[in-house]
């Protein structure tokens, strides 16, 4: 299965079993639970970083 690498992302492979995040692109490596932390904090950030440029709000 597909996932996005959180380095570079491109094209990450998660295993069939579902247990680990590989990237041949950039090696970046990571168990299952601490890619979703990884990804969660990404968008936390950009949703943070969203800020729109109404004024009175």
């Amino acid at each position: 299965m597909d996932a996005r690498c959180p380095e570079c992302e491109k094209v990450a492979i998660l295993d069939d079993k579902i247990s680990n995040v590989k990237c041949h692109h950039c090696n970046f490596e990571a168990d299952y639970d601490t890619y979703l932390e990884i990804m969660k904090d990404q968008a936390i950030n950009m949703a943070s970083d969203y800020i729109p440029d109404r004024p009175g709000l």
